[in-house]
């Protein structure tokens, strides 16, 4: 991947930062993300006691609230746009590509990954991953059959896609009634699972099947979507029309409170209302932190550390993706994607540390390879990310004193090539001789497969032969090579 030119798309975006974006928004992306990575480490009896709904729950919040502040602001730029141009192809188009087509790639993957971890056995894949006996009807919510934690948020995302333009509209025609009826559906929502009585506690799986609809749907979290429009359209911190933040900042801040230390909840006879983290009463708190990092942040900023940042936050998307897989291996192996839990063990830190630097590193890997213009050049790097990413990873969380097949460390030498030659020699490889090497690692791969899955420990010899054979061949042609 040595031609991914890190240096060259940061200063693009740094360009289109001065004039399109703001570096207040990549600074809270870039922070809610390592948070997200955090919220999936950290099991709940370690979070409960660390006061997270003020400063770690906040991440999706904040994430909803950005999502309607970007596409406000998005549209607004475009000026006065019907409901018709807000539709159109090429704002689908955008859309497709950003967010669609990742989750594609993503869905291929990790459904492979998973079956080679279970013995390509789909049943025992998916019945393990997500819940025992969650049954079929999750894959028509976007549930990974490789599932990983995160996954709930694909849809709400995906959604707001349909969703927001309608939105956008209504807030340039009635921002106030918008706003108010964005609070309206998700208080409706909230009302429709009270009245049915679905959600926790379970009785059945089928109450599972149906709250999983409300909880990874757009509305039931719309409030924090409208106030992010509505930030979109004025974001100073005196406005008159962020009084209404200022109303709400003191409400949300005492329900969050009495939320997370006194484990305060409307109960109305004997049934809970206002079911989740994720509530109305909840994103006005985010929202206003929102409005914080707006005005007290600077908007642009040239320095190295600035740059990193940003290209952290507008990753966010693929980062996502990435922890989401890794995270779906590491439940594979330990039986749950919670590294750290009571009793605390400070060396579990390191586990945090490192989850932190792969999935962020490979995520940003992985907005790159998205980058990359020549189409056959992508698709190699497809290949490659998603055979080094899962092995990488194998080799950081589950080996720890097992026995290293011998194709794993050829492909770990493979990435630590790439990483000397990208580092070192920093001259990009052509087409032809990347794609060379790329079924060198597609051989080891399958190599790696058939030791584990089907040679005998006496037997594995025999696929050194066709691993050697091909790696003095592709040796040959990237030394004979005059380009």
């Amino acid at each position: 991947m040595n031609d991914l030119n890190f240096q060259s798309i940061e200063q693009e975006e740094l360009t289109s930062t001065r004039k399109t974006f703001f570096f207040q928004i990549d600074f809270l992306k870039a922070v809610m993300i390592f948070l997200v990575i955090f919220d999936h480490m950290v099991s709940g009896n370690i979070k409960s006691d660390i006061g997270v709904a003020l400063w770690e729950r906040i991440s999706i919040p904040v994430f909803l609230v950005i999502l309607g502040f970007n596409m406000g602001h998005s549209f607004r730029g475009q000026g006065d746009l019907s409901l018709k141009q807000l539709y159109s192809w090429s704002y689908f188009k955008k859309k497709i590509l950003r967010y669609i087509v990742p989750f594609l790639i993503l869905y291929a993957a990790s459904t492979f990954i998973g079956l080679f971890m279970y013995g390509f056995d789909f049943i025992a894949m998916y019945d393990t991953q997500y819940s025992p006996e969650h049954g079929i009807i999750n894959l028509f919510y976007l549930i990974l059959p490789f599932w990983g934690p995160g996954n709930w948020f694909i849809p709400v995302l995906l959604q707001s896609i349909l969703v927001v333009p309608l939105l956008y509209w209504g807030f340039t025609k009635k921002p106030i009634l918008t706003l108010i009826l964005t609070f309206g559906i998700e208080i409706l929502m909230q009302l429709i699972v009270f009245f049915t009585k679905i959600g926790y506690p379970y009785s059945s799986w089928e109450e599972v099947y149906v709250y999983t609809l409300f909880a990874s749907s757009l509305p039931y979290y719309l409030s924090a979507v409208g106030l992010g429009l509505w930030l979109s359209s004025g974001h100073k911190l005196t406005e008159k029309r962020n009084i209404l933040l200022w109303i709400l900042l003191p409400i949300s801040l005492w329900y969050i409170i009495a939320y997370q230390f006194f484990d305060f909840r409307f109960i109305i006879e004997g049934e809970r209302f206002l079911r989740g983290d994720y509530t109305l009463l909840v994103f006005p708190y985010s929202a206003f932190l929102v409005l914080l990092a707006l005005n007290f942040l600077p908007k642009t900023s040239n320095s190295w550390i600035s740059r990193k940042i940003s290209v952290i936050g507008r990753s966010t998307y693929h980062i996502l993706l990435t922890q989401i897989l890794g995270y779906a291996m590491i439940t594979a192996w330990w039986g749950t994607h919670y590294g750290m839990d009571v009793p605390f063990d400070p060396f579990d830190l390191i586990d945090l540390v490192t989850a932190w630097i792969l999935f962020i590193w490979l995520g940003i890997i992985w907005y790159k390879i998205d980058h990359q213009e020549d189409l056959t050049r992508r698709i190699l790097y497809y290949l490659n990310f998603f055979i080094l990413f899962p092995c990488v990873l194998f080799l950081t969380f589950w080996l720890q004193g097992f026995w290293v097949p011998i194709p794993l460390m050829v492909i770990i030498l493979y990435a630590i090539a790439a990483i000397i030659y990208h580092f070192v020699i920093k001259r990009p490889l052509n087409t032809h001789i990347l794609s060379i090497w790329t079924g060198f690692l597609i051989i080891s791969f399958i190599s790696m497969i058939l030791q584990v899955e089907i040679f005998l420990p006496s037997e594995f010899w025999i696929l050194l032969i066709p691993m050697g054979a091909y790696f003095v061949f592709a040796l040959y042609c990237t030394l004979s090579n005059k380009n």
